[in-house]
C-alpha cells in the first residue's frame, strides 16, 4: 500500500506505507521522533562519508595541478573518493590554473615593462 499523506504541491508521496498505518515511516505522525532522530544520524554519518585522508600535492605549478587531477579522476573511478569531493577539487583546480596562468601573464608583463623602460633610457643616453 503507498503512503497517503499529501505533500504541500499537492502531490501524493510515493513511498510504501509501514504495516499498519496509512503512512510511510517519514509521514507517520507515531514515528516522528524516530524519523527526526534517524534525519540527525544520517546527516552526520554523510559528512563522515566525504572526510578522507590525501596526501597533500604541490600545486602551486600547473604539472601539480595535472597530477592532483589525475589522482582525483582515478579516484573517484576506484571508489575512494566520492564524486562530491571529486567536484569540489576540480572546481577548485580550475580556479587555482586560471590563478597560476594570472600570476604567470604578470611575471611576463613585469619583464617586458623592465626591458622597454631600459631601452628607452639607452636611447635617451644617444640623444
Amino acid at each position: 500500500m503507498q503512503c497517503t499523506y499529501i505533500k504541500a504541491n499537492n502531490q501524493s508521496c510515493k513511498a510504501h506505507a509501514m504495516k499498519g498505518s496509512e503512512f510511510c515511516f517519514t509521514h507517520n505522525p507515531e514515528t516522528r521522533d524516530e524519523h527526526a532522530q534517524a534525519v540527525v544520524l544520517g546527516g552526520l554519518n554523510s559528512s563522515r562519508k566525504d572526510s578522507i585522508e590525501l596526501p597533500a600535492i604541490d600545486v602551486r605549478q600547473p604539472d601539480g595541478v595535472v597530477q592532483l587531477l589525475e589522482e582525483t579522476i582515478n579516484g573517484v573511478r576506484d571508489g575512494s573518493i566520492p564524486p562530491k569531493v571529486a567536484s569540489t577539487v576540480g572546481y577548485l583546480a580550475g580556479h587555482l590554473l586560471k590563478a597560476i596562468e594570472s600570476a604567470d601573464l604578470d611575471k611576463r608583463l613585469e619583464v617586458i615593462e623592465r626591458v622597454i623602460l631600459e631601452r628607452k633610457s639607452i636611447m635617451k643616453g644617444y640623444k
